[in-house]
């Protein structure tokens, strides 16, 4: 019997290679505790997944109503940061499937780990993550399922694809409104089954970010308060505090750099210059460090 892993992994995990062309389905790991089987195949010369029900739960109505509400808010999606939905057909020996676009590349955590991850492709990670779930928070779809393992980073291009909407929640969906989450990361609203907004994600977000980065620490604890209306409003209200971050201590730091310069060149001018000459230079030294400053400040 095939070894069974986290679903979410399965774009990073799969042995084969890129020069295979496999005509049927190739098995890539199935969920640990879920009702779902991943499998790789070749389409037309291009690599797509397909997300089936394991046989256990073929033909089950609840399960087979999950996959295809699953497809239904994934086929409603088309931003680059979001991994994309194909199709929903029923393949021989599989049943009904979703196709997916197959990303090469490694999950959040992974990538954290890496030699490639350093404090810029981090930040541009939590952006590209805050746009993603800006996205889907605007058409009134919550992920519900937020986590280091449903969040993919390419190799090509350090780019976010967000995978995984089997937890998924939309206002136009009346029915498998059931709990969701893990609990890691899940908020206490999921957790309890209570009222979920897109401030439910925010919250995941938040603990996602405390595991990445101290320097994003004051943004990732208000994510993470307890009481949704105590949290950020948006994705972009996020994305905003993390873009900012690091601001108030650059802005300091050029400020030091420029009132020690010029202290330099004061005494330097001082000592070699007559009066006239080093009120000339003293002026140009000052604009050019106004135009510094404008420029430091709109980066």
């Amino acid at each position: 019997m095939a070894k069974e892993e986290q679903p979410s992994i399965f774009f990073s995990n799969f042995s084969g290679t890129a020069a295979a062309s496999a005509k049927r389905p190739e098995y890539i790991c199935s969920s640990k505790s879920g009702y779902s089987v991943l499998y790789r195949y070749d389409k037309e010369g291009k690599f797509r997944v397909l997300k089936a029900l394991k046989a256990q739960f073929r033909g089950n109505p609840v399960y087979e109503r999950l996959l295809k509400k699953e497809f239904e808010i994934g086929w409603e999606l088309d931003h680059p940061n979001i991994c994309k939905v194909y199709a929903f057909e029923n393949i021989q020996g599989l049943g009904n499937c979703i196709e997916m676009e197959y990303v090469d590349g490694c999950t959040l955590d992974d990538f954290v780990q890496s030699e490639f991850s350093d404090k810029g492709a981090l930040k541009r990670i939590l952006c590209q993550t805050c746009d993603a779930l800006a996205y889907i928070h605007h058409k009134q779809i919550i992920h519900r399922d937020l986590k280091p393992q449903n969040i993919l980073v390419t190799h090509n291009g350090l780019n976010v694809k967000i995978i995984d909407f089997g937890l998924s929640d939309t206002d136009w969906h009346s029915v498998l409104k059931g709990s969701a989450g893990t609990r890691e990361y899940a908020a206490p609203e999921l957790l309890e089954r209570g009222e979920i907004d897109n401030r439910t994600d925010i919250y995941s977000l938040g603990k996602i970010m405390l595991s990445m980065d101290r320097a994003y620490m004051a943004v990732a604890q208000k994510c993470t308060k307890v009481l949704p209306q105590d949290r950020y409003a948006s994705a972009e209200e996020v994305k905003a505090a993390i873009i900012g971050t690091r601001r108030p201590l650059f802005k300091v730091a050029v400020a030091l750099s420029i009132i020690a310069l010029l202290a330099v060149v004061a005494v330097l001018l001082w000592k070699t210059a007559a009066p006239e000459s080093m009120e000339s230079t003293l002026d140009k030294i000052f604009i050019g460090v106004g135009e510094k400053i404008i420029e430091a400040q709109n980066r």
